[in-house]
Protein backbone atom coordinates (compact mmCIF):
# COMPACT_ATOMS: atom_id res chain seq x y z
CA UNK A 1 0.00 0.00 0.00
CA UNK A 2 1.27 3.24 -1.15
CA UNK A 3 1.87 6.14 0.85
CA UNK A 4 0.15 9.48 0.01
CA UNK A 5 2.63 12.58 0.64
CA UNK A 6 1.66 16.11 0.99
CA UNK A 7 4.23 18.23 -0.28
CA UNK A 8 3.58 21.69 1.47
CA UNK A 9 6.00 24.86 -0.05
CA UNK A 10 5.71 27.96 -1.62
CA UNK A 11 8.06 27.35 -3.98
CA UNK A 12 7.23 25.30 -6.91
CA UNK A 13 10.69 24.36 -8.17
CA UNK A 14 11.64 22.67 -4.99
CA UNK A 15 7.98 21.18 -4.89
CA UNK A 16 9.19 19.39 -8.16
CA UNK A 17 12.12 18.36 -6.92
CA UNK A 18 10.95 16.43 -4.23
CA UNK A 19 8.43 15.27 -6.11
CA UNK A 20 10.25 13.34 -8.54
CA UNK A 21 12.62 11.75 -5.35
CA UNK A 22 9.20 10.28 -4.25
CA UNK A 23 8.08 9.07 -7.34
CA UNK A 24 10.86 7.21 -8.69
CA UNK A 25 10.21 4.82 -5.51
CA UNK A 26 7.69 2.63 -5.51
CA UNK A 27 5.60 3.29 -2.38
CA UNK A 28 4.47 6.92 -2.71
CA UNK A 29 1.81 8.81 -4.27
CA UNK A 30 2.20 13.09 -3.73
CA UNK A 31 -0.18 15.75 -4.11
CA UNK A 32 1.10 19.27 -3.93
CA UNK A 33 0.13 22.54 -1.69
CA UNK A 34 0.97 26.04 -2.16
CA UNK A 35 -0.20 27.25 1.28
CA UNK A 36 -2.09 26.78 4.20
CA UNK A 37 -5.61 26.56 1.82
CA UNK A 38 -4.50 23.86 -0.49
CA UNK A 39 -2.70 22.50 2.43
CA UNK A 40 -5.92 22.23 4.25
CA UNK A 41 -7.96 20.81 0.92
CA UNK A 42 -5.21 17.86 0.68
CA UNK A 43 -5.35 16.66 4.57
CA UNK A 44 -9.04 17.52 3.72
CA UNK A 45 -8.97 14.61 0.74
CA UNK A 46 -6.83 12.44 2.39
CA UNK A 47 -2.98 11.96 2.89
CA UNK A 48 -0.49 10.21 5.07
CA UNK A 49 1.89 12.31 5.61
CA UNK A 50 2.88 15.96 4.72
CA UNK A 51 6.03 17.52 4.44
CA UNK A 52 5.82 21.18 5.37
CA UNK A 53 8.66 24.35 5.05
CA UNK A 54 8.66 25.96 7.65
CA UNK A 55 8.20 29.31 5.99
CA UNK A 56 4.47 28.09 4.52
CA UNK A 57 2.47 31.05 3.38
CA UNK A 58 0.41 32.94 5.01
CA UNK A 59 1.48 31.66 8.80
CA UNK A 60 4.27 29.46 8.44
CA UNK A 61 4.81 25.72 10.14
CA UNK A 62 2.99 26.38 13.05
CA UNK A 63 -0.56 27.14 12.10
CA UNK A 64 0.13 24.12 9.31
CA UNK A 65 0.69 21.74 11.58
CA UNK A 66 -2.56 22.88 13.67
CA UNK A 67 -4.48 22.30 9.71
CA UNK A 68 -2.96 18.97 9.74
CA UNK A 69 -3.02 17.68 13.14
CA UNK A 70 -5.56 15.40 14.09
CA UNK A 71 -6.44 13.78 10.64
CA UNK A 72 -2.64 13.30 9.24
CA UNK A 73 -0.80 10.09 10.86
CA UNK A 74 2.89 11.92 9.84
CA UNK A 75 3.68 15.73 10.08
CA UNK A 76 7.30 16.41 9.31
CA UNK A 77 8.56 20.27 9.44
CA UNK A 78 11.54 21.36 7.65
CA UNK A 79 13.48 24.44 6.94
CA UNK A 80 16.92 25.43 5.50
CA UNK A 81 18.10 27.00 8.91
CA UNK A 82 16.19 25.14 11.58
CA UNK A 83 16.45 26.87 15.27
CA UNK A 84 16.07 25.04 18.16
CA UNK A 85 12.96 27.33 19.65
CA UNK A 86 11.04 26.46 16.50
CA UNK A 87 11.75 23.09 16.16
CA UNK A 88 10.54 22.83 19.40
CA UNK A 89 7.13 25.11 19.02
CA UNK A 90 6.63 22.81 15.74
CA UNK A 91 6.98 19.42 17.77
CA UNK A 92 4.64 21.07 20.54
CA UNK A 93 2.41 22.17 17.89
CA UNK A 94 2.41 18.61 17.15
CA UNK A 95 4.64 17.75 14.21
CA UNK A 96 6.12 14.11 14.46
CA UNK A 97 9.03 14.86 13.34
CA UNK A 98 11.64 17.86 12.05
CA UNK A 99 14.70 17.65 9.09
CA UNK A 100 16.87 20.02 7.24
CA UNK A 101 16.13 20.83 3.77
CA UNK A 102 19.56 19.96 2.77
CA UNK A 103 18.66 16.36 3.38
CA UNK A 104 19.42 13.73 0.91
CA UNK A 105 17.08 11.83 -1.23
CA UNK A 106 17.87 8.36 0.64
CA UNK A 107 17.62 10.30 3.71
CA UNK A 108 14.14 12.03 2.81
CA UNK A 109 13.25 8.37 1.74
CA UNK A 110 14.46 6.65 4.58
CA UNK A 111 12.98 9.39 6.86
CA UNK A 112 9.05 9.09 5.04
CA UNK A 113 9.34 5.12 5.37
CA UNK A 114 10.56 5.43 9.56
CA UNK A 115 7.21 7.40 10.16
CA UNK A 116 5.38 5.18 8.21
CA UNK A 117 6.16 2.27 10.87
CA UNK A 118 5.96 4.80 13.40
CA UNK A 119 9.63 6.68 13.84
CA UNK A 120 9.56 10.00 14.53
CA UNK A 121 11.97 11.55 11.67
CA UNK A 122 14.57 14.35 12.99
CA UNK A 123 18.11 14.96 11.97
CA UNK A 124 20.65 13.52 14.59
CA UNK A 125 21.66 17.43 14.97
CA UNK A 126 18.49 18.72 15.55
CA UNK A 127 17.84 15.54 18.00
CA UNK A 128 21.01 16.96 20.01
CA UNK A 129 19.64 20.66 20.14
CA UNK A 130 16.30 19.41 21.57
CA UNK A 131 18.11 17.43 24.10
CA UNK A 132 19.95 20.40 24.93
CA UNK A 133 16.51 22.73 25.52
CA UNK A 134 14.67 19.97 27.47
CA UNK A 135 17.38 19.83 30.25
CA UNK A 136 17.59 23.78 30.14
CA UNK A 137 13.45 23.86 30.28
CA UNK A 138 13.60 21.24 33.01
CA UNK A 139 16.62 23.47 35.00
CA UNK A 140 14.41 26.30 34.88
CA UNK A 141 10.82 24.71 35.93
CA UNK A 142 12.71 23.15 38.57
CA UNK A 143 14.00 26.81 39.64
CA UNK A 144 10.61 27.98 39.19
CA UNK A 145 8.94 25.08 41.61
CA UNK A 146 11.76 25.46 44.08
CA UNK A 147 11.24 29.60 44.36
CA UNK A 148 7.92 29.31 44.56
CA UNK A 149 8.53 27.61 48.61
CA UNK A 150 10.06 31.14 49.17
CA UNK A 151 7.67 33.64 51.26
CA UNK A 152 8.02 37.24 49.28
CA UNK A 153 9.69 38.31 52.20
CA UNK A 154 12.44 35.61 51.32
CA UNK A 155 12.58 36.37 47.94
CA UNK A 156 13.14 40.01 48.75
CA UNK A 157 16.57 38.64 50.67
CA UNK A 158 17.63 36.62 48.50
CA UNK A 159 17.28 39.28 45.62
CA UNK A 160 19.75 41.38 47.89
CA UNK A 161 21.57 38.20 48.85
CA UNK A 162 22.17 38.21 45.38
CA UNK A 163 23.69 41.36 44.69
CA UNK A 164 26.11 40.98 47.46
CA UNK A 165 24.32 42.62 50.12
CA UNK A 166 25.75 41.57 53.84
CA UNK A 167 23.10 41.36 56.69
CA UNK A 168 23.66 44.88 57.92
CA UNK A 169 22.89 46.31 54.58
CA UNK A 170 19.97 44.03 54.15
CA UNK A 171 18.06 44.76 57.47
CA UNK A 172 18.36 48.55 57.04
CA UNK A 173 17.31 48.36 53.09
CA UNK A 174 14.01 46.24 54.50
CA UNK A 175 14.13 48.01 57.73
CA UNK A 176 13.73 44.52 59.99
CA UNK A 177 16.56 43.36 62.45
CA UNK A 178 19.76 41.94 61.49
CA UNK A 179 18.86 38.69 63.45
CA UNK A 180 15.29 38.91 61.53
CA UNK A 181 17.79 38.81 58.22
CA UNK A 182 19.93 36.13 59.11
CA UNK A 183 16.75 34.11 59.93
CA UNK A 184 15.43 34.23 56.81
CA UNK A 185 18.70 33.58 54.82
CA UNK A 186 18.66 30.29 57.07
CA UNK A 187 15.24 29.51 56.40
CA UNK A 188 16.42 30.25 52.36
CA UNK A 189 19.68 28.05 52.41
CA UNK A 190 17.15 25.58 53.91
CA UNK A 191 13.93 25.44 51.67
CA UNK A 192 16.45 25.25 48.66
CA UNK A 193 19.02 22.73 50.03
CA UNK A 194 21.87 25.26 49.24
CA UNK A 195 24.83 25.30 51.32
CA UNK A 196 25.87 28.76 50.91
CA UNK A 197 25.22 32.73 50.41
CA UNK A 198 26.82 32.33 47.26
CA UNK A 199 24.90 28.88 45.67
CA UNK A 200 21.64 30.93 46.89
CA UNK A 201 23.04 34.09 44.77
CA UNK A 202 23.86 31.48 41.57
CA UNK A 203 19.94 29.82 42.09
CA UNK A 204 18.70 33.44 42.62
CA UNK A 205 20.45 33.74 38.49
CA UNK A 206 18.61 31.06 37.18
CA UNK A 207 15.04 31.52 39.05
CA UNK A 208 15.06 35.29 37.34
CA UNK A 209 16.13 34.00 33.78
CA UNK A 210 13.71 31.25 33.96
CA UNK A 211 11.06 34.18 34.64
CA UNK A 212 12.52 36.20 32.11
CA UNK A 213 12.34 33.48 29.71
CA UNK A 214 9.28 32.51 30.34
CA UNK A 215 10.07 28.51 30.84
CA UNK A 216 10.41 27.05 27.74
CA UNK A 217 12.20 28.50 24.53
CA UNK A 218 15.49 29.58 23.91
CA UNK A 219 17.50 30.51 20.42
CA UNK A 220 19.77 27.88 18.76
Amino acid sequence: MKTRVCIADAVSVFRAAVRQVLLREQDFDVVEASNAEELRTAVVRGVDAVLIDEALPPNGALAAVHIAAGSVDHIIVWSLRPQRDRVLEAIRAGATGYLRKEISAAGLVRSLRGASKGESPLSRDLAALMIDALHEAESRSRARDLAAVLSVREREVLDHVARGSRNKQIAAALTISEFTVKRHVQNILSKLDLPSRRAAAAFYSSMTAAVAGGGDGAEA
